[in-house]
């Protein structure tokens, strides 16, 4: 029974002239109720019957894993292991929702003032015509990047077919030029292109999007995850553009559709009244913001690509037919890398590490000497030098055989230098040297004639004088029987071609036969 000042209320609103119907919806009652009412009749609600429900009993332990966060499936399955209910799930879902109705969230109104924020956020357009030679009804996935002034609620908007950070940054620098200055605050959704994670004490930035901001000289205020109303300008207007633009409008290519939506946003979104603000944004924009917005920085902001690579066992990694050194910390992990023109950037956990001209060639080595190992860090020179002075430790000789190697042997003189370290390293360093010294007086740079040497112990033997080959030989055999096979040199000329010193007679010969047997 509606009580006496609801229908007087009632009488007196049907008095102004207002309709039954929006009396009933005004007093939550029914409409024939309040036609009753005004003609006179005697209304009797009807009563709702007060009918116990079947999870009443659990009221109180569904109230307590509610407060701790249960949810309603779980809370359904508890109470099947302990009560066996036989309700449906559905059935406690609605119980949950009328004892336990959750209140409405209440928000405040976000105030800015002028050139403090601009918000930004993507918006899917669905399947658009683009520009495909030989096929023009093609159709690809389109978005639409929005960019929005707090204050004086002028937007920008630029198609994309991606949303890559390139994408985001180049289209909010054209945001930039297109309003005249650049917002202190830019307020972004968490995007991949823009903030990597957003968590609890967990905030990681996207390191190319925000070198970008860095450069324009604006902060980056990421919102917080599922928390559309803290940009609920820029999600309204994305709204607006899909729900106005978009609808009702025959696009033949991809620059016809970016043509209108450049002229609908110059000349109509912008030019006319807001709804919320009642002011032209287009004209707030040239009268107040746009000369507190921060100058747009002369240099132009280099966009790099980015890619990632591993970092293989000799400190370089591939990029472009070429192989760029990293540091040797780096060896077996992956790296961002980040290009652009003829700059390579090697970037680990945000920080750069390295930063290589990009080489037109192909396969070569682009390496760092600073990357490598420390013992891996000499030049040829160094490499010589180091060599030099373990052969020097050997002794005089040794040394002295060093020199002699590098003039004859200058391209590989390392292939020698090694054995005979190891030769020093087994046998001694004098053994070696003494072995290096007779290998210097026959000129003998051989490695395996000088391990001959060391291993035969031929070092202890007596030096002999060493031999010239003369212009005709005469075989020992004939020497021995007194008749050389070939027409003997004269006395005369011998003595030019084999000098006193090493002038040799039958007797020697005749020993060295007699060992050989």
């Amino acid at each position: 029974m509606l009580t006496m000042y609801q229908q007087i209320t009632i009488k007196t609103l049907a008095r102004q002239g207002v309709k039954q119907i929006e009396i009933a919806r005004e007093l939550g009652c029914h409409r024939n109720t309040v036609r009753n009412i005004i003609h006179n009749k005697t209304v009797t609600e009807k009563q709702a019957r007060n009918k116990s429900s079947y999870f009443d009993p659990y009221h109180d332990r569904i109230k307590e894993w509610l407060d701790k966060k249960v949810s309603h499936l779980r809370i359904y399955e508890l109470l099947q292991e302990s009560d066996g209910i036989t309700r449906t799930y559905d059935s406690l879902c609605k119980y949950i929702q009328k004892q336990f109705p959750k209140l409405p969230e209440a928000y405040g109104v976000q105030i800015t003032g002028p050139g403090e924020e601009a918000e930004v956020d993507f918006g899917y357009a669905g399947l658009q015509p683009v520009n495909i030679p030989g096929n023009p009804i093609v159709r690809a996935k389109t978005w639409v990047l929005v960019v929005k002034l707090s204050h004086s609620r002028a937007r920008f908007h630029q198609l994309t077919r991606d949303q890559k950070v390139t994408t985001l940054t180049e289209g909010i620098t054209a945001a930039f030029d297109y309003f005249g200055g650049v917002p202190a605050r830019l307020k972004i959704d968490n995007l991949k292109a823009a903030i990597l994670q957003n968590q609890h004490y967990d905030l990681q930035y996207n390191r190319s999007f925000l070198e970008w901001a860095q450069h324009f000289g604006c902060v980056v205020n990421p919102c917080s995850p599922y928390s559309p109303e803290q940009k609920g300008k820029v999600e309204s207007e994305v709204k607006y553009v899909k729900n106005n633009f978009f609808v009702e409008r025959i696009f033949t290519d991809w620059n016809d559709l970016v043509n209108k939506l450049n002229c609908w946003t110059a000349d109509y979104a912008n030019r006319k009244v807001h709804s919320v603000t009642k002011t032209i944004p287009w004209e707030v924009l040239l009268g107040v913001e746009r000369k507190t917005l921060l100058p747009i920085p002369e240099t132009p902001y280099a966009t790099f690509e980015q890619a990632e690579r591993t970092v293989q066992k000799n400190c370089h990694l591939f990029f472009r037919n070429n192989y760029y050194s990293a540091p040797s910390c780096l060896v077996g992990k992956t790296v961002t890398i980040r290009f652009a023109g003829n700059v390579l950037r090697i970037i680990d956990h945000g920080e750069e590490v390295a930063c290589h001209a990009i080489s037109p060639e192909i396969g070569k080595y682009i390496t760092c000497r600073s990357h490598l190992p420390e013992y891996k860090c000499y030049s040829t020179t160094e490499y010589q030098s180091r060599y030099e002075a373990k052969m020097a430790d050997i002794g005089e000789a040794a040394h002295t055989w060093f020199r002699e190697l590098l003039i004859k042997k200058n391209s590989y003189w390392f292939k020698s230098i090694r054995p005979v370290l190891g030769l020093a390293h087994k046998y001694g360093n004098e053994a070696v040297n003494l072995s290096l010294q007779r290998a210097l007086h026959y000129k003998v740079l051989d490695v395996t004639t000088v391990t001959n040497i060391v291993e035969k112990e031929l070092y202890r033997l007596e030096v002999s004088p060493r031999l010239l080959k003369p212009q005709v030989m005469i075989p020992v055999s004939a020497i021995i029987q007194g008749r050389p096979s070939v027409s003997p040199i004269p006395s005369e000329s011998v003595s030019d071609v084999i000098p006193d010193d090493i002038r040799r007679d039958l007797s020697y010969y005749q020993q060295v036969l007699e060992r050989q047997e």
